[in-house]
């Protein structure tokens, strides 16, 4: 139970930090704010939902949580548990959601191209991309093994 425990933590808090640092470095290098205030259908970054993100990107690392303890013994802490977790996530969470998300097979099939700079494209994928493979190592990584055995 107390590993569980543990593991649930650490896996709301690789989403949690990943996506607050890979957010803050995109939104810098490929100027999010200036892009999403020009656009009609997005929150406005002072709307009070916006500044809600922590309580909802809790909750993202809360089901990450529940679903990765599920396979935490076969996939997660598996040899080459980092790429195996990382093909999931992305395959399942990007390109083959359920949801007509750009980026993915449905959105490609039922979204009409917009007019996206090349670099909001391509630094947003990008930004999907490092943030997933940096959340994978963080939650397949056992570090406090790696403590105890710098500790010998």
């Amino acid at each position: 139970m107390k590993e569980n425990t543990g593991f649930f933590m650490k896996v709301i808090f690789a989403h949690f930090l990943t996506y607050m640092v890979c957010g803050i470095i995109a939104m810098n290098i490929f100027n999010y704010q200036e892009w999403i205030a020009e656009q009609s259908n997005w929150r406005s970054m002072d709307d009070p939902i916006f500044m809600l993100f922590p309580v909802f990107q809790i909750t993202r690392g809360i089901l990450y949580g529940i679903v990765l303890l599920l396979l935490k013994d076969t996939i997660v802490y598996s040899k080459n548990g980092v790429f195996k977790l990382f093909l999931i996530i992305i395959i399942l969470g990007i390109f083959n959601t359920p949801a007509p998300s750009p980026g993915s097979i449905e959105g490609i099939l039922y979204l009409l191209p917009d007019e996206q700079p090349l670099h909001i494209v391509i630094g947003g994928m990008m930004e999907i991309l490092i943030q997933n493979f940096l959340f994978c190592i963080i939650v397949c990584t056992k570090w406090m093994e790696i403590i105890k055995r710098k500790k010998i």
